[in-house]
């Protein structure tokens, strides 16, 4: 009969703490768990005490923790697999209430812990995230950690996640972010399955850690968010890797790591002889915006220079047919980062911002479509009938229909893209087309441009915008116009 568990303890020169570890597994309730125990070439005595217990043992090779679990890993008979450091000790009944939480039928479970400095000097206050189901945008604390976690034998499989073997620092970090997009999220068990101890002094957080295992694991972490083409999967891995960057822990060896944007920034610009919007666009992005490059696609005004320049001709073109050429060949450029935000001239960006960013849509499409036509006696315009034929496009192949003309900044994967905009005759709209067609997802905000000349809430825009637009006449002769001017009164390097 197959087990429900396999529990993977694996052991090197734990000596000192090994035995509370094996008993607190050993005092289990009963069950039909799998007990695997790795001993990692040990030299202080573990391998003997190993022996003392009627579990699967195996001694191998010092390989380190990460090749220890793979190999417990291939030997693991059960449907789920849950893993234990050897000086950590269970929680009763912790095997019976994984058996039972399992068939919720998840990929990834998570539990509370307690932390202790010794496990006579416990004060069990639980460490926990509310119980529930999360997706990438509300990922739980603690969920770097393997030794909280259950994890699905056949998903582990099926995406060929196994631990990096010439990490010693972090290896749960990236084994856990792999399984976490690939599965989009986790569930987060309300039940503490684990009593964490503080006391190894030898433990590598504690001792045997420098600057170098930090950096190894920063460009390991970056390397997974850099293989990400999906918007919401890249926003949590950046958000990710930007959590470790900010921790105690790097910080303490000396991390210091300039958190630079990792992505470019291309300007759709014109081609015109002035562009005083775009001007304090970029104030406003030098400001407030962590970024790679910005690149100009299309013209350059006079008296600004961005990073690299991508010049097309644009006489002869229709607009949303000039805006479309641009973009494929933007999107053909590998000189430009494979993600990039896509800016118009007319962005500006209130507070500081990063790559974490989320997604934002402004409703549903129909309803949008319907209150532009509203403003013009019913009739339909150039513009919603692109977003019509974005939205019929989208009716016919079973897709979500949000409107993200929210005139904001939107995150753009180059090859993605391309399919979209090859894919389907004609010049849809492209921003509501992508955002649906790939499950950008995120969240319902209003709209960000100001079109009206005197706008008097602009206390009220600084104090909870992110960032706004603004139509030519707002800008030139409106409030707006004048708020921006006098916030982003400094020049920038874009300027001649």
């Amino acid at each position: 009969m197959q087990p429900k568990v396999s529990l993977i303890i694996t052991v090197y020169n734990k000596a000192p703490f090994l035995r509370r570890c094996l008993d607190s597994v050993k005092n289990q309730v009963k069950n039909d768990a799998q007990i695997i125990v790795v001993d990692d070439g040990s030299t202080d005595g573990s391998a003997e005490i190993c022996d003392e217990y009627d579990f699967e043992i195996y001694h191998i090779e010092n390989g380190g923790v990460s090749e220890a679990r793979n190999f417990g890993m291939n030997k693991a008979k059960g449907e789920y697999i849950t893993f234990l450091d050897s000086d950590d000790i269970l929680t009763p009944k912790t095997l019976n209430i994984m058996e039972k939480v399992a068939g919720r039928g998840f990929n990834i479970y998570q539990f509370g812990q307690y932390r202790c400095k010794t496990p006579e000097n416990c004060n069990k206050i639980p460490y926990a995230s509310p119980k529930g189901h999360y997706d990438l945008y509300f990922i739980p604390k603690y969920w770097v950690m393997v030794w909280n976690k259950l994890y699905k034998k056949s998903f582990l499989e099926e995406n060929h996640i196994r631990f990096q073997k010439d990490m010693s620092f972090g290896e749960d970090a990236i084994f856990n972010m792999q399984c976490i997009l690939a599965n989009g999220g986790l569930y987060h068990a309300p039940q503490t399955t684990i009593i964490h101890c503080l006391d190894d002094k030898n433990s590598l957080c504690r001792g045997n850690l420098n600057l170098e295992k930090i950096e190894k694991l920063d460009a390991e972490l970056n390397k997974i968010a850099d293989q990400q083409i999906e918007p919401n999967k890249i926003q949590w891995a950046r958000i990710a890797v930007n959590e470790h960057r900010n921790s105690r822990l790097f910080k303490k060896y000396g991390f210091n790591k300039e958190s630079k944007g990792e992505y470019d920034i291309v300007y759709m610009v014109k081609d015109e002889y002035e562009n005083e919007e775009l001007r304090y666009s970029l104030r406003s992005v030098e400001q407030n915006w962590k970024y790679r490059n910005i690149w100009f696609c299309g013209g350059c005004p006079n008296g600004l220079k961005p990073d690299k320049m991508f010049p097309i001709k644009q006489e002869g073109f229709l607009k949303w047919d000039r805006v479309r050429d641009m973009l494929i060949k933007v999107c053909e450029n590998d000189d430009i980062s494979e993600n990039f935000w896509l800016f118009n001239d007319d962005f500006f960006i209130l507070k500081p911002m990063a790559d974490d960013m989320q997604p934002q849509y402004n409703g549903e499409l129909i309803p949008y479509i319907e209150r532009i036509e509203k403003k013009h006696q019913g009739r339909e315009d150039a513009y919603t009938s692109r977003l019509r034929q974005a939205n019929n496009t989208l009716k016919k192949m079973g897709y979500t229909t949000f409107n993200y003309e929210v005139h904001k900044p939107m995150l753009i994967n180059r090859k993605k893209a391309l399919e979209v905009l090859k894919k389907f005759e004609g010049t849809p709209c492209f921003r509501s087309l992508y955002g649906n067609y790939y499950a950008i997802g995120g969240i319902n905000k209003h709209d960000m441009k100001i079109k009206v000349l005197n706008y008097g809430k602009m206390y009220l825009v600084e104090g909870t915008w992110e960032f706004l637009s603004t139509s030519d006449d707002s800008f030139n002769y409106g409030q707006v116009g004048t708020f921006l001017r006098e916030k982003f009164y400094k020049k920038c390097r874009f300027e001649l």
